[in-house]
Protein backbone atom coordinates (compact mmCIF):
# COMPACT_ATOMS: atom_id res chain seq x y z
CA UNK A 1 0.00 0.00 0.00
CA UNK A 2 1.46 3.45 -0.93
CA UNK A 3 1.66 5.53 2.01
CA UNK A 4 2.92 8.88 0.48
CA UNK A 5 3.61 10.51 -2.79
CA UNK A 6 6.10 13.50 -3.17
CA UNK A 7 5.83 14.58 -7.11
CA UNK A 8 8.49 17.31 -6.92
CA UNK A 9 9.08 18.35 -3.37
CA UNK A 10 10.38 15.69 -1.10
CA UNK A 11 11.88 15.84 2.05
CA UNK A 12 15.55 15.51 1.34
CA UNK A 13 18.60 14.45 3.24
CA UNK A 14 21.33 15.94 1.57
CA UNK A 15 25.23 15.54 2.16
CA UNK A 16 26.78 18.47 2.81
CA UNK A 17 30.25 20.03 2.73
CA UNK A 18 30.78 23.14 4.97
CA UNK A 19 34.00 25.50 5.19
CA UNK A 20 35.37 24.31 1.54
CA UNK A 21 37.93 26.15 -0.17
CA UNK A 22 35.38 27.96 -2.46
CA UNK A 23 38.70 29.40 -4.48
CA UNK A 24 40.49 26.35 -5.39
CA UNK A 25 41.99 26.66 -9.01
CA UNK A 26 40.68 24.33 -11.20
CA UNK A 27 42.71 23.48 -14.52
CA UNK A 28 41.19 22.09 -17.57
CA UNK A 29 37.73 22.08 -15.57
CA UNK A 30 38.92 19.62 -12.79
CA UNK A 31 40.48 21.07 -9.04
CA UNK A 32 43.87 20.63 -8.11
CA UNK A 33 43.60 19.40 -4.65
CA UNK A 34 40.86 18.74 -2.64
CA UNK A 35 38.04 21.31 -1.59
CA UNK A 36 38.15 19.87 1.82
CA UNK A 37 42.11 20.18 2.02
CA UNK A 38 41.50 22.74 4.82
CA UNK A 39 39.86 19.77 6.90
CA UNK A 40 41.52 17.25 8.65
CA UNK A 41 42.48 13.83 7.04
CA UNK A 42 39.94 11.95 9.90
CA UNK A 43 37.43 15.19 8.74
CA UNK A 44 37.61 13.79 4.80
CA UNK A 45 37.55 10.09 5.61
CA UNK A 46 34.25 10.80 7.62
CA UNK A 47 32.55 12.79 4.96
CA UNK A 48 33.30 10.02 2.12
CA UNK A 49 31.77 7.06 4.64
CA UNK A 50 29.05 9.87 5.17
CA UNK A 51 28.32 9.83 1.53
CA UNK A 52 28.65 6.02 1.68
CA UNK A 53 26.29 5.16 4.46
CA UNK A 54 23.57 7.81 2.57
CA UNK A 55 24.17 6.13 -0.82
CA UNK A 56 21.76 3.27 -0.44
CA UNK A 57 18.92 5.57 1.60
CA UNK A 58 18.87 7.81 -1.00
CA UNK A 59 17.51 10.33 0.64
CA UNK A 60 20.04 13.06 -0.49
CA UNK A 61 18.82 15.20 -3.59
CA UNK A 62 22.12 14.14 -5.86
CA UNK A 63 21.35 10.64 -5.33
CA UNK A 64 17.22 10.33 -5.39
CA UNK A 65 16.90 12.46 -8.58
CA UNK A 66 20.11 11.67 -10.58
CA UNK A 67 19.83 8.23 -11.01
CA UNK A 68 21.16 7.97 -14.21
CA UNK A 69 24.74 9.19 -12.68
CA UNK A 70 24.88 7.68 -9.07
CA UNK A 71 23.12 4.26 -10.70
CA UNK A 72 24.63 1.70 -8.70
CA UNK A 73 23.70 0.29 -4.96
CA UNK A 74 26.27 0.27 -2.30
CA UNK A 75 27.62 -3.14 -2.65
CA UNK A 76 27.51 -3.00 -6.84
CA UNK A 77 26.84 -7.30 -7.23
CA UNK A 78 22.59 -5.93 -5.88
CA UNK A 79 22.30 -5.16 -9.91
CA UNK A 80 19.94 -6.80 -11.25
CA UNK A 81 21.80 -7.57 -13.68
CA UNK A 82 23.82 -9.93 -12.07
CA UNK A 83 20.77 -11.86 -10.64
CA UNK A 84 20.13 -11.91 -14.47
CA UNK A 85 23.06 -13.61 -15.12
CA UNK A 86 22.85 -16.63 -12.71
CA UNK A 87 19.80 -17.59 -14.36
CA UNK A 88 22.42 -19.08 -17.26
CA UNK A 89 25.11 -21.71 -17.64
CA UNK A 90 26.28 -21.81 -21.01
CA UNK A 91 29.22 -20.06 -21.12
CA UNK A 92 29.30 -18.66 -24.48
CA UNK A 93 25.78 -16.84 -23.73
CA UNK A 94 27.19 -15.64 -19.70
CA UNK A 95 30.19 -14.10 -21.83
CA UNK A 96 28.34 -12.56 -24.75
CA UNK A 97 25.67 -10.95 -22.44
CA UNK A 98 28.05 -8.94 -20.24
CA UNK A 99 30.05 -7.52 -23.46
CA UNK A 100 26.75 -6.22 -24.69
CA UNK A 101 25.69 -5.04 -21.65
CA UNK A 102 29.22 -3.38 -20.48
CA UNK A 103 29.22 -1.99 -23.98
CA UNK A 104 26.24 -0.45 -24.30
CA UNK A 105 27.26 0.88 -20.50
CA UNK A 106 24.39 -1.32 -18.81
CA UNK A 107 20.96 0.05 -21.18
CA UNK A 108 19.13 -2.75 -19.57
CA UNK A 109 16.20 -2.35 -22.46
CA UNK A 110 18.73 -3.74 -24.90
CA UNK A 111 19.84 -6.58 -22.77
CA UNK A 112 16.41 -7.54 -22.07
CA UNK A 113 15.28 -7.47 -25.89
CA UNK A 114 17.83 -9.25 -26.61
CA UNK A 115 17.77 -12.03 -24.19
CA UNK A 116 14.24 -12.28 -24.34
CA UNK A 117 13.02 -11.43 -28.40
CA UNK A 118 16.53 -12.31 -30.00
CA UNK A 119 18.69 -10.58 -32.18
CA UNK A 120 15.97 -9.39 -34.88
CA UNK A 121 13.35 -8.17 -32.58
CA UNK A 122 16.37 -5.81 -30.72
CA UNK A 123 17.62 -5.10 -34.70
CA UNK A 124 13.95 -4.16 -35.63
CA UNK A 125 13.62 -2.34 -31.89
CA UNK A 126 17.17 0.14 -32.70
CA UNK A 127 15.26 0.91 -35.76
CA UNK A 128 13.49 3.48 -33.94
CA UNK A 129 15.22 3.07 -29.78
CA UNK A 130 18.30 3.99 -28.63
CA UNK A 131 20.45 1.26 -28.16
CA UNK A 132 22.41 2.56 -25.67
CA UNK A 133 22.65 5.17 -22.55
CA UNK A 134 23.30 7.98 -23.92
CA UNK A 135 25.74 9.20 -21.70
CA UNK A 136 27.99 6.22 -23.80
CA UNK A 137 31.82 6.83 -24.16
CA UNK A 138 32.09 6.49 -27.73
CA UNK A 139 35.87 6.83 -27.74
CA UNK A 140 36.75 3.22 -27.21
CA UNK A 141 34.86 2.23 -30.46
CA UNK A 142 36.96 1.92 -34.22
CA UNK A 143 36.48 5.22 -35.65
CA UNK A 144 33.25 4.79 -37.98
CA UNK A 145 31.96 1.94 -35.95
CA UNK A 146 27.89 1.78 -36.08
CA UNK A 147 27.27 1.28 -32.74
CA UNK A 148 23.81 -0.19 -33.14
CA UNK A 149 25.21 -2.76 -35.62
CA UNK A 150 27.90 -3.76 -33.91
CA UNK A 151 26.13 -4.53 -30.44
CA UNK A 152 24.11 -7.29 -32.73
CA UNK A 153 27.12 -8.82 -33.80
CA UNK A 154 30.74 -7.81 -32.04
CA UNK A 155 29.81 -9.16 -28.26
CA UNK A 156 28.99 -12.47 -30.14
CA UNK A 157 32.28 -12.33 -32.21
CA UNK A 158 34.22 -12.05 -29.05
CA UNK A 159 32.46 -14.43 -27.05
CA UNK A 160 32.26 -17.34 -29.76
CA UNK A 161 36.44 -16.80 -29.87
CA UNK A 162 36.40 -16.21 -26.07
CA UNK A 163 34.58 -18.54 -24.15
CA UNK A 164 36.24 -21.10 -24.25
CA UNK A 165 38.74 -19.67 -21.58
CA UNK A 166 36.23 -19.46 -19.29
CA UNK A 167 36.57 -23.40 -19.38
CA UNK A 168 38.16 -25.99 -16.66
CA UNK A 169 39.73 -22.77 -15.08
CA UNK A 170 42.71 -24.28 -12.60
CA UNK A 171 41.97 -20.73 -10.01
CA UNK A 172 39.02 -18.09 -11.32
CA UNK A 173 41.18 -14.68 -13.21
CA UNK A 174 41.33 -11.60 -11.39
CA UNK A 175 39.42 -8.95 -12.85
CA UNK A 176 42.18 -6.64 -13.98
CA UNK A 177 43.52 -10.36 -15.52
CA UNK A 178 40.25 -10.69 -17.70
CA UNK A 179 39.97 -7.48 -18.38
CA UNK A 180 43.24 -7.22 -20.19
CA UNK A 181 42.58 -10.39 -21.81
CA UNK A 182 39.68 -8.96 -23.26
CA UNK A 183 41.08 -5.87 -24.41
CA UNK A 184 43.79 -6.95 -26.29
CA UNK A 185 41.43 -9.31 -27.89
CA UNK A 186 38.80 -6.18 -28.91
CA UNK A 187 42.46 -4.19 -29.83
CA UNK A 188 43.78 -7.26 -31.94
CA UNK A 189 40.82 -8.86 -33.40
CA UNK A 190 38.22 -5.85 -34.04
CA UNK A 191 40.39 -3.11 -33.96
CA UNK A 192 39.15 -1.16 -31.35
CA UNK A 193 41.74 1.81 -29.63
CA UNK A 194 40.61 2.22 -25.93
CA UNK A 195 38.42 -0.66 -24.54
CA UNK A 196 39.73 -1.58 -21.47
CA UNK A 197 36.94 0.66 -19.42
CA UNK A 198 34.03 -1.47 -20.74
CA UNK A 199 36.63 -4.69 -20.65
CA UNK A 200 36.59 -3.82 -17.06
CA UNK A 201 33.18 -3.54 -16.31
CA UNK A 202 32.75 -6.91 -18.32
CA UNK A 203 35.10 -8.58 -15.80
CA UNK A 204 33.10 -6.90 -13.06
CA UNK A 205 30.09 -8.35 -14.23
CA UNK A 206 31.29 -11.72 -14.69
CA UNK A 207 32.92 -11.56 -11.06
CA UNK A 208 29.80 -10.83 -9.07
CA UNK A 209 27.61 -13.11 -11.35
CA UNK A 210 30.00 -16.15 -10.54
CA UNK A 211 33.00 -15.71 -8.54
CA UNK A 212 34.22 -19.42 -9.31
CA UNK A 213 35.45 -17.48 -13.17
CA UNK A 214 36.61 -14.06 -11.92
CA UNK A 215 37.35 -13.13 -8.60
CA UNK A 216 35.38 -10.25 -7.15
CA UNK A 217 37.59 -9.66 -4.07
CA UNK A 218 41.06 -9.08 -6.76
CA UNK A 219 42.22 -5.71 -7.38
CA UNK A 220 40.37 -3.63 -10.07
CA UNK A 221 42.72 -0.47 -11.50
CA UNK A 222 40.02 3.08 -11.29
CA UNK A 223 39.64 5.39 -13.86
CA UNK A 224 39.56 8.79 -14.12
CA UNK A 225 37.19 9.18 -11.70
CA UNK A 226 38.05 6.98 -8.97
CA UNK A 227 41.66 8.81 -8.49
CA UNK A 228 39.34 12.07 -8.76
CA UNK A 229 37.46 11.00 -5.66
CA UNK A 230 40.73 9.62 -3.95
CA UNK A 231 42.20 13.02 -4.09
CA UNK A 232 39.44 14.74 -2.43
CA UNK A 233 39.59 12.07 0.42
CA UNK A 234 43.49 12.23 0.92
CA UNK A 235 44.01 15.68 -0.48
CA UNK A 236 47.55 16.26 -2.59
CA UNK A 237 48.66 15.17 -5.92
CA UNK A 238 45.93 13.36 -8.14
CA UNK A 239 47.65 10.00 -8.68
CA UNK A 240 45.42 9.35 -11.82
CA UNK A 241 48.15 8.73 -15.13
CA UNK A 242 51.00 8.36 -12.46
CA UNK A 243 50.39 4.38 -11.19
CA UNK A 244 52.64 2.20 -13.12
CA UNK A 245 51.15 -1.61 -12.62
CA UNK A 246 51.82 -4.61 -14.39
CA UNK A 247 49.42 -8.15 -14.33
CA UNK A 248 52.10 -11.05 -13.38
CA UNK A 249 51.39 -14.32 -14.36
CA UNK A 250 49.38 -15.49 -11.72
CA UNK A 251 47.15 -12.77 -12.37
CA UNK A 252 48.16 -10.30 -9.84
CA UNK A 253 48.10 -6.67 -9.48
CA UNK A 254 51.82 -5.49 -9.32
CA UNK A 255 52.71 -2.33 -8.38
CA UNK A 256 55.73 -0.91 -10.29
CA UNK A 257 56.75 2.69 -8.57
CA UNK A 258 55.88 4.88 -5.34
CA UNK A 259 52.54 6.26 -6.83
CA UNK A 260 51.28 2.54 -7.20
CA UNK A 261 52.25 1.86 -3.40
CA UNK A 262 50.39 4.91 -2.66
CA UNK A 263 47.27 3.77 -4.56
CA UNK A 264 47.19 0.65 -2.89
CA UNK A 265 48.05 2.12 0.35
CA UNK A 266 44.81 4.91 0.16
CA UNK A 267 42.78 1.80 -0.71
CA UNK A 268 43.97 -0.34 1.78
CA UNK A 269 43.18 2.16 4.21
CA UNK A 270 39.62 2.62 2.54
CA UNK A 271 39.05 -1.04 3.21
CA UNK A 272 40.04 -1.58 6.49
CA UNK A 273 38.36 1.71 8.18
CA UNK A 274 35.59 0.06 10.62
CA UNK A 275 33.53 3.36 9.49
CA UNK A 276 32.70 1.96 6.59
CA UNK A 277 29.20 0.57 5.45
CA UNK A 278 31.12 -1.41 2.53
CA UNK A 279 31.69 -4.93 3.58
CA UNK A 280 31.84 -7.03 0.74
CA UNK A 281 33.78 -6.91 -2.30
CA UNK A 282 35.19 -4.06 -0.84
CA UNK A 283 38.38 -3.53 -3.34
CA UNK A 284 35.15 -2.85 -6.05
CA UNK A 285 33.27 -1.21 -4.37
CA UNK A 286 35.22 1.82 -3.07
CA UNK A 287 37.09 1.93 -6.23
CA UNK A 288 33.16 2.78 -7.80
CA UNK A 289 32.24 4.64 -4.83
CA UNK A 290 35.07 7.25 -4.50
CA UNK A 291 34.48 8.08 -8.35
CA UNK A 292 30.63 8.99 -6.85
CA UNK A 293 31.58 10.74 -4.51
CA UNK A 294 33.66 13.29 -6.89
CA UNK A 295 30.83 13.36 -9.06
CA UNK A 296 28.54 14.45 -6.01
CA UNK A 297 31.03 17.10 -4.51
CA UNK A 298 31.65 18.34 -7.86
CA UNK A 299 28.21 18.62 -8.96
CA UNK A 300 27.47 20.04 -5.35
CA UNK A 301 30.38 23.07 -5.75
CA UNK A 302 28.75 23.36 -9.99
CA UNK A 303 32.00 22.37 -11.52
CA UNK A 304 29.79 19.83 -12.91
CA UNK A 305 26.90 19.27 -14.08
CA UNK A 306 23.80 16.50 -13.72
CA UNK A 307 23.73 14.49 -16.87
CA UNK A 308 20.26 14.86 -18.57
CA UNK A 309 17.69 12.30 -17.18
CA UNK A 310 17.26 8.84 -19.16
CA UNK A 311 14.10 7.11 -18.43
CA UNK A 312 14.79 4.76 -15.37
CA UNK A 313 14.08 1.38 -17.43
CA UNK A 314 17.04 2.22 -19.81
CA UNK A 315 19.00 1.36 -16.49
CA UNK A 316 17.11 -1.02 -14.70
CA UNK A 317 13.90 -2.73 -14.79
CA UNK A 318 10.57 -1.14 -13.57
CA UNK A 319 10.59 -3.61 -10.44
CA UNK A 320 13.80 -3.11 -9.43
CA UNK A 321 14.38 -0.55 -6.15
CA UNK A 322 17.43 1.10 -6.79
CA UNK A 323 17.23 2.68 -2.86
CA UNK A 324 17.69 0.09 -0.01
CA UNK A 325 16.13 0.76 2.69
CA UNK A 326 15.27 -1.69 5.66
CA UNK A 327 12.07 -0.26 6.37
CA UNK A 328 10.33 1.77 3.70
CA UNK A 329 10.79 0.76 0.29
CA UNK A 330 11.59 3.26 -2.23
CA UNK A 331 10.48 3.49 -5.70
CA UNK A 332 13.06 6.52 -7.71
CA UNK A 333 11.15 7.92 -10.48
CA UNK A 334 13.29 10.82 -11.33
CA UNK A 335 11.08 13.57 -9.98
CA UNK A 336 10.97 12.35 -6.58
CA UNK A 337 10.51 9.03 -4.62
CA UNK A 338 7.31 6.73 -3.37
CA UNK A 339 7.18 5.54 -0.02
CA UNK A 340 5.51 2.20 0.16
CA UNK A 341 5.38 -0.26 3.55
Amino acid sequence: MITKFYKDSPTYVNVQYPDTDLNLELKKGKPTDSWMKNWTQEQRLEKYFEFCHAWDKREDELLARDYQIFSHRLHWHEHPFCDLMRTFDNLRDILCYCITFSFSNEHWGTINRLINEGIDNTKEHFQSNRHARNDLFQIYYPKGTNVKEWLLDGPQRAADSLYHKLENLERPYTMMEFAKLLEKYFKDEQNFRSPLYPCKNTARYLAMSYPNLVDPNSVLYGGTGHFDGLQQIFSGTNLNGKVKYEIDTNGQFVTLNKHGETWLNQMKMLCEDKRSPIIEQKMLNHEDKTCFFYKHIAITHSVKKPTKRIPYNWIFPNEFNLAKHPNDNIILNGYGYTKVK
